[in-house]
């Protein structure tokens, strides 16, 4: 018989910390003097509990404390998004009318990707911190009726595709799929099933984004400080990283479900595209991204 998987905070029916420590950075990033800003988001405020700083000098302080502690996370946090929505609106423009968020949390890109007219976001999460955002935007007063919420936990093994089919996702047409900050949540063969499950529910032509750890973060070898001290605090709350990755394997992943790998990126790339002359984020080198695209007609087993 398997093994029961560890109790973690999500499995208690909480919602996810993680989650809102991303808000919390999203939020006071927004603050920031638009010229050293990486992100801008104008809606990570409604989810967070402590109130975002008062102006940009705050905003950097809070944030350069953090990154001086966790160096790395904040680059991988806020402009692994930029590099997705650069992704969106490159489909959105080819014609692409489906965004696929696996993991969404907090995500805010429905809300400030409106431009296209009959672009649907379908946001896929855990129970329990979907539930959190719905009543956050219900309460907020936000239109949200071009975003459909499909709740499911990624560890039970249920049917993605006739998940997302049962809400009214089209696997014929392609789409864009952002599946950022929960591949080092998911335990090894839950992740390569998610992959397999990804692959056979969306169009040939689609494209994929998604994160991951290195595995030396997670077995503990890093040399980055910051990185082993931010793994022993989400442990602690409840959240651990399970799943390490290297740039190949995780390539490698993506292919053998039927995902060319486009572009590969670490944090230090990131920060070079995207952080501007004075970026107030470091680079150190634990995170990565991978681009890829759904190709033929069907899957390797």
């Amino acid at each position: 018989m398997t093994a029961a998987p560890p109790p973690t905070r999500l499995r208690s029916g909480h919602a996810s910390e993680t989650a809102h420590l991303t808000a919390r950075a999203r939020a006071a990033d927004a603050v920031v003097e638009p010229g050293r800003r990486l992100l801008g988001d104008t809606y990570a405020h409604l989810f967070v509990t402590v109130a975002p700083p008062a102006d940009s000098a705050e905003a950097l302080e809070r944030l350069t404390r953090l990154d001086r502690a966790h160096g790395g996370f904040l680059a991988e946090i806020l402009l692994r998004q930029r590099y997705f929505e650069d992704l969106v609106a490159l489909a959105v423009d080819a014609g692409v009318r489906q965004v696929l968020l696996l993991g969404a949390g907090y995500d805010t890109t429905a809300l400030r990707l409106t431009a296209a007219e009959g672009v649907r976001f379908f946001e896929v999460d855990h129970p329990a911190t979907q539930a959190v955002k719905l009543r956050t935007l219900a309460g907020a007063g936000l239109r949200t009726d071009h975003v459909t919420p499909v709740p499911l936990d990624f560890t039970t093994g249920a049917p993605l595709g006739d998940t997302l089919a049962a809400h009214g996702f089209d696997g014929t047409a392609p789409c864009v799929v952002g599946w950022l900050g929960v591949t080092y949540f998911l335990p090894g063969t839950a992740c390569r099933a998610t992959f397999g499950d990804l692959a056979a529910a969306v169009a040939p032509g689609s494209l994929l984004l998604f994160d991951y750890l290195d595995r030396s973060v997670v077995d503990g070898t890093s040399r980055y400080g910051g990185a082993l001290e931010m793994a022993r605090q989400v442990a602690v709350q409840g959240e651990p990283y399970v799943n390490g990755l290297t740039p190949d394997t995780a390539a490698a992943l993506a292919r053998a479900a039927g995902f060319e790998p486009l572009e590969r990126l670490r944090v230090p790339d990131l920060v070079r595209r995207y952080g501007g002359e004075r970026p107030y984020c470091c680079d150190d080198d634990f995170m990565g991204l991978v681009a890829a695209r759904r190709e033929g007609e069907g899957r390797d087993d």
